[in-house]
């Protein structure tokens, strides 16, 4: 969504765009422009902001990784927001999502559920993203260790083991999944309109 003259600095239009962040969330769409208008006229309208729509937005754009989505969104976010709860907790996860750092952000994520709890899918978007990581950057994997990232064990982790080597070519050997083909690389572009981020610097952080 573009604003041009008047309607730039026209709060009136902000209930419309905060809905339109809800529509999102029931509809399991991202609009990455629409949500940027929102986050501006915050800055224009400050008394404004909505601090629960403010969270919502950028729950959507993190589950938009590998895209830098949230990374735009959160640039728009003034300092005294991103300094405490519950932004403070959103920009750890981003952090230690984008460097890989799988272990320490289910860590901060199981303290704060409560951020994506009106949003659904958001855990799963997450364990998509470590998915295409790691098919991209190694040719297999330990089962526990594929567990610690994806902070799931046994049953759930059996039943994601298996629809893999069904859908996507993995073969189990013993403790060890190799993995099948690169699937990142037809996923990058997900995003319309955004950059993605380069996981040839992250690989080694996942400590295979």
């Amino acid at each position: 969504m573009e604003l041009s003259g008047k309607d730039r600095y026209n709060p009136d239009l902000i209930p419309n765009l905060e809905a339109s962040v809800d529509k999102q969330i029931s509809g399991g769409s991202f609009d990455l422009s629409t949500n940027l208008v929102l986050l501006r006229m915050y800055q224009f309208f400050p008394d404004r902001t909505n601090s629960t729509v403010l969270v919502k937005v950028l729950v959507k754009a993190l589950m938009q990784l590998p895209g830098t989505d949230f990374t735009q969104c959160a640039y728009l976010v003034p300092q005294r927001f991103q300094l405490e709860e519950p932004i403070a907790n959103l920009l750890t996860l981003a952090q230690h999502a984008e460097c890989m750092q799988f272990k320490e952000f289910w860590e901060v994520a199981s303290k704060c559920k409560y951020l994506w709890e009106s949003v659904p899918g958001f855990e799963q978007s997450i364990r998509d993203f470590a998915l295409h990581a790691i098919n991209l950057t190694f040719s297999q994997i330990r089962k526990q260790k594929l567990g610690e990232i994806l902070s799931l064990e046994g049953g759930e982790l059996d039943a994601l083991v298996k629809d893999r080597a069904a859908k996507s070519g993995w073969k189990v050997t013993g403790d060890v999944i190799q993995l099948g083909g690169n699937e990142l690389k037809s996923k990058l572009g997900k995003s319309s309109g955004s950059n993605v981020l380069d996981f040839a610097q992250y690989g080694p952080l996942l400590g295979m």
